[in-house]
């Protein structure tokens, strides 16, 4: 599952079903009458509701400052993600006893169960309600079915609760007395499934913990809910359920079919799923597992990977977006001091050479910004990838280090041939406390490897791709730029966006011809309304275009003195200074969202491109924000002209 063209199909697909359901709701809320108060809403209408709110809730977290990121969204992901995880482990530690007995010759995974005390099986079938419960509470609670000041605590304490009910007889089962005639006895996976679930609902629920602490007083961070949470990210949970029922699911068929353990069969689906595929310490021996097989991985490779690629989504997308963002707040700081360096101003200045030097700037600013968040990015994909392998070689190091006699290096060779998917099956984890692992570190590490490799797309495969096409085309490869590819690739992947760009263009180019001509009609046809229509068309044909268009100096100078110009004025006069863009508020400003910057607001007031008005911090590409502009700005000359019209006559 390293492949990162399927996550690339997958999250498309999944981007294009969440936007075609916004359209929709759109259109079927601007076709129902009011009558909310007369009938309560649906839950088809709630969700509707969310759809269109998920958009604004994505803007404000742009602005949000970025030391809650992790208590507010990624704390209740974690949560929600392995939760469902962990109860398949409390599975596992419930269908089989905690001890096996050991015979001549035999190994730990060969043993003959010893039944558990009644108290050990009642205090883990306790603790494994008590988390479903939790479970459900926190899904509830993600759903907005349940109160957040009332699920959250249940959830918090009923985890808790759990995670204490297995650390007892986790404790106290290594100390039991076997029964007589038993001489040599080991823990089996079921008890290692129960430590593993331990330490997650423990983990798990002290994240919520922090949660709920900084939502409320004195700290009122966010919001005490999951407000922050989009609908694709709690809809995170959902897949992550859907795949451990189907994980599950296909141990209990396969276990009963090739009459394995319940616990080997989790490990079995695993390493299936996860296209591993050791496939040496259990291989399907059964026609009818064989027959089985077809369909459920087929099944089960697709749900992974839209787990896979919801995960890889929410990192690089909307946590490169948070990391952009905040390389783009240092990067502007510093670009100031540049310019009043430059200028040697402690404020910037009207003329055009300050103008001029602020755009200069900010053109450095972005690139900067950019380079930064790309090699930051793999920076820290690459710690990661490296703290799951070395740390994962360290534990099958020690847990295979009786029953296979492995060394260091060993795991190491191990580990780095199951992060890569690619199985050779020479090496395999037997313990009864390495398979366990095994499953958890996989469900980990591969998704990091999936990320990690997207990462390298950017910065490593880029090189590799530019170096490859600049040889070709001086020796055998005919000439070909590597942008036309790039712009190719681009195209066919956004088919649906690049059409609906289109159609926006075509709406507002015959906008543009309208005005024009009734401005032609009137005898304005050299008016303010009649030019800023042609300059709407023109920017329009630039909507959508991969990469974004970047304007030129000439151009935004032209648009600030158009922008400025009153309605009596022919231009020619106007000036290129503060009027023009600043009197129009951006979008994502009027919300009354917080400052982006990490510094005082009052060292950003004042710019144009380098300002947080400005199209430096806009979620917006050049042409959709300077098209805004230029749009209120003729929506505000019409309606000027109207009123005129009124009071002539």
């Amino acid at each position: 599952m390293n492949d990162p063209g399927l996550e690339d199909k997958i999250q498309d697909t999944a981007t294009h079903v969440t936007q075609d359901l916004r359209d929709r709701a759109g259109s079927n809320s601007s076709r129902k009458p009011q009558t909310e108060d007369a009938h309560p809403k649906s839950a088809g209408d709630a969700f509707r509701e969310e759809l269109q709110v998920d958009d604004e809730e994505e803007e404000i977290g742009y602005f949000a400052p970025q030391r809650w990121w992790f208590t507010s969204t990624a704390f209740p992901l974690v949560a929600g993600t392995f939760g469902p995880l962990a109860n398949l482990f409390s599975v596992c530690a419930l269908v089989q006893t905690w001890r096996v007995k050991i015979s001549g010759g035999e190994s730990e995974t060969q043993g003959q169960r010893i039944s558990d005390p009644h108290w050990l099986i009642g205090l883990n079938a306790a603790s494994l309600i008590l988390a479903l419960l939790a479970n459900v509470l926190l899904l509830f609670n993600f759903a907005h079915r349940v109160r957040y000041i009332i699920a959250q605590p249940l959830t918090i304490s009923l985890w808790y609760l759990s995670s204490l009910l297995l650390i007892i007889p986790l404790a106290l089962t290594p100390s039991i007395t076997p029964p007589s005639g038993v001489s040599q006895h080991a823990l089996s996976q079921s008890y290692y499934y129960a430590l593993l679930s331990a330490i997650l609902y423990g983990i798990l629920s002290t994240l919520l913990l922090l949660h709920l602490i900084f939502s409320l007083k004195p700290f009122s961070a966010y919001p005490a809910s999951f407000a922050t949470l989009t609908i694709p990210q709690r809809t995170l949970m959902l897949q992550t359920i859907s795949f451990t029922l189907y994980l599950a699911l296909g141990a209990g068929i396969f276990s009963a079919l090739e009459g394995w353990e319940f616990c080997d069969g989790v490990y079995w689906a695993d390493y299936t799923l996860l296209t591993i595929g050791l496939g040496s310490d259990f291989p399907l021996q059964t026609s009818a597992g064989r027959g089985v097989l077809i369909p459920y991985t087929g099944g089960g490779i697709l749900l992974i990977g839209i787990v896979i690629g919801s995960v890889r989504g929410l990192v690089l997308e909307r946590g490169g977006v948070k990391m952009l963002h905040r390389q783009l707040a240092k990067e502007r700081d510093r670009g100031i001091k540049k310019v009043k360096k430059r200028l040697g101003m402690e404020t910037r200045g009207d003329s055009d050479e300050a103008l001029k030097a602020e755009f200069d700037v900010m053109r450095q600013v972005l690139r900067r910004a950019e380079i930064s968040r790309k090699y930051s990015s793999l920076g820290i994909s690459f710690l990661v990838f490296l703290v799951v392998w070395f740390l994962g070689a360290m534990v099958f190091f020690f847990s295979e280090a009786d029953s296979q006699n492995w060394k260091y290096g060993t795991s190491l060779y191990f580990t780095y041939t199951t992060l890569l998917t690619i199985g050779y099956g020479d090496l395999y984890p037997e313990s009864n406390s390495g398979k366990p692992f095994f499953v958890l570190w996989t469900l980990i590490a591969v998704p990091s490897v999936t990320i990690l490799i997207s990462n390298m797309g950017d910065t490593v495969v880029a090189w590799v791709q530019k170096g490859t096409m600049w040889l070709g085309q001086r020796t055998i490869l005919p000439e070909r730029s590597l942008r036309s590819d790039k712009d190719t690739r681009i195209n066919s992947t956004d088919s649906r966006r690049t059409r609906k760009n289109q159609e926006i263009r075509g709406d507002i180019e015959k906008l543009g011809d309208a005005v024009e001509t009734v401005e032609a009609e009137r005898g304005q046809g050299g008016g303010i309304a009649a030019r800023l229509a042609r300059e709407i068309k023109l920017v329009s044909q630039d909507l959508g275009k991969q990469p974004p268009k970047e304007y030129e100096w000439e151009d935004w100078k032209r648009w600030m003195r158009l922008l400025s110009v009153s309605n009596e004025d022919d231009g020619r006069n106007g000036r290129s200074g503060l009027g023009g863009l600043k009197s129009l508020k951006s979008p994502t400003r009027s919300m009354g969202t917080r400052s982006p910057s990490h510094s005082d607001a009052s060292r950003s007031n004042g710019w144009i491109w380098l300002g947080d008005d400005g199209p430096l911090f806009s979620q917006e590409s050049e042409a959709e924000w300077i098209l805004g502009k230029l749009c209120d700005r003729l929506e505000q000359v019409l309606m000027n002209e109207v009123l005129n019209a009124r009071t002539a006559h």
